[in-house]
């Protein structure tokens, strides 16, 4: 706090000067009770926003925190939905914006829908499994880009990885823009050296959200 402070000493003075100059401002309309009504009104306003602000930034930081803290053998501890749900985290704290986890029972292959930071529409499709994702798997995932989903970006994560076969898969020369987010590639995203590189926008595919 000292060091903002010593940072800041040259301002000090100003801000004393405009505290001053509030006070005799008040002290002169201190018998138009409308205007300390006003006043009293936008103070709460003021307050109620910089709680919610606030609220917000600890939210983010505690999320970051998470992330920050988790690594493989966490993720290898978690469940199906808590997974979902860490995916989501990470997903906000590098950059993408209305983050949903939509996996459930009936999900059609989506668990979590999103913003890119260049604005695309993003679905993910997480799976936390004890084994690499065999080709079936991403081909329901092409399934849900082409219909369902038609003009996002998928994005697969899977904890262990996938088969050979499910690369080929993927690369298989569909409509559908895929990545596949594999257990190395999760590694570096979580340590924040490397975030899935998304394959090039397709047209209309950031107004499908």
């Amino acid at each position: 706090m000292w060091a903002f402070v010593r940072r800041h000493r040259d301002g000090w003075p100003w801000v004393v000067l405009g505290l001053l100059a509030l006070g005799t401002w008040l002290s002169t309309n201190a018998d138009r009770p409308l205007l300390w009504a006003a006043l009293g009104t936008a103070g709460l306003a003021g307050a109620a926003a910089l709680g919610w602000w606030l609220r917000r930034r600890w939210a983010a930081w505690r999320e970051q925190r998470l992330v920050a803290r988790t690594d493989l053998s966490g993720v290898d501890l978690m469940g199906g939905t808590e997974f979902e749900a860490f995916v989501a985290s990470l997903m906000r704290t590098h950059g993408y914006r209305r983050v949903e986890v939509v996996g459930g029972a009936s999900d059609g292959g989506a668990d979590v829908r999103a913003r890119a930071p260049d604005g695309r529409a993003v679905v993910v499709q997480c799976k936390r499994w004890r084994r690499p994702v065999p080709p079936n798997e991403v081909r329901a995932f092409v399934g849900t880009l082409s219909g369902s989903h038609r003009g996002f970006t998928g994005v697969f994560v899977a904890s262990r990885g996938f088969t050979d076969a499910a690369v080929r898969e993927a690369d298989a020369g569909h409509d559908a823009a895929l990545v596949l987010v594999g257990r190395e590639e999760l590694a570096l995203w979580m340590r924040g050296e490397r975030a899935p590189e998304l394959p090039p926008m397709r047209t209309g595919a950031a107004d499908a959200a």
